[in-house]
């Protein structure tokens, strides 16, 4: 490409908004993962690995709504895999230990809902399910759980996010 085409300022300003909608969403996407597995550890690995397959595909990140979607679509795709692999084998973190006596749907409702503060149809929409659904599942972990039980890790969005939209 010749030099005149290529706008080297802006490159380097889009690539630092992405690296930081891209590190918001995977904070997120930690938190979450705790809360889904019970173990820090786990946790860790398999966010590593949907980072990795977010990774290699080559894609615009420039809304952490949207970022934070597809990083869970494939944490979820990970943990769906080595969760047969693992189970039995993993013992859950103390502080997390509660939440395993929950079965993994009412788990991440309960991270999303109960822990980052979203509505259950922002839930229902990430998590690919019906509201209705949703609302069950919400109902049933308030019922289970206090509010102890579930660490907060507020939702915090990049600027130019909006909250009407997920995806």
């Amino acid at each position: 490409m010749p030099d005149e085409y290529v706008e080297l300022e802006y490159d380097q300003q889009r690539l630092a908004a992405s690296r930081g909608v891209l590190e918001l969403a995977v904070r997120q996407l930690r938190a979450f993962a705790r809360c889904a597995t019970g173990s820090v550890n786990e946790a860790d690995e398999l966010v590593e690995d949907a980072l990795m397959l977010f990774l290699a595909e080559d894609r615009v990140v420039d809304e952490a709504g949207a970022c934070f979607a597809e990083l869970l679509r494939m944490f979820r795709t990970a943990y769906e895999r080595n969760d047969a692999l693992l189970a039995g084998r993993v013992t859950p973190d103390d502080q997390l230990a509660t939440l395993m006596q929950l079965t993994l749907p009412e788990r991440e409702i309960a991270a999303l809902c109960l822990g980052a503060g979203m509505t259950a149809e922002q839930a229902a929409t990430l998590l690919e399910i019906p509201n209705e659904d949703a609302m069950c599942l919400l109902e049933g972990c308030r019922s289970k759980l206090r509010v102890q039980d579930i660490p907060e890790w507020p939702f915090t969005p990049a600027p130019n996010y909006h909250g009407d939209y997920l995806l």
